[in-house]
């Protein structure tokens, strides 16, 4: 059985036919974030999404743009949980609880929500 065909014009190979291209290749580069949310006792909740997984890679790309653009500064507060983003570029933020908003905070929230467990 064939996969799906993706748009008019685009290649709609893929190598897992589980997994069909659905954007073309160019259109849609390859995301992987992992987010980590870390309490006070130490207790950690790490989520990870890759795009090569899903048919929706595109808007975590946006997000993932707009989440990085412009991180709040690290300000650690005693008591407070603490969040490590890490993209597959090897791009690194970390943000206090009370810090976190806007785009970080949407990504943070999505990855930790529909993320695969790590």
């Amino acid at each position: 059985m064939e996969p799906p065909a993706g748009p008019a014009g685009s290649s709609s190979e893929s190598p897992d036919p589980a997994f069909p291209r659905v954007c073309p290749q160019e259109d849609n580069e390859r995301v992987r974030v992992v987010a980590t949310r870390i309490e006070q006792d130490g207790t950690m909740l790490r989520r990870m999404v890759d795009t090569a997984r899903c048919r929706c890679g595109r808007q975590w790309e946006d997000l993932t743009v707009r989440a990085l653009a412009a991180p709040p500064p690290y300000r650690p507060i005693p008591g407070a949980p603490i969040y490590h983003v890490n993209v597959g570029d090897g791009t690194e933020v970390m943000v206090a609880e009370p810090d976190l908003c806007g785009p970080l905070l949407d990504l943070i929230t999505a990855v930790l929500a529909i993320g695969d467990v790590m």
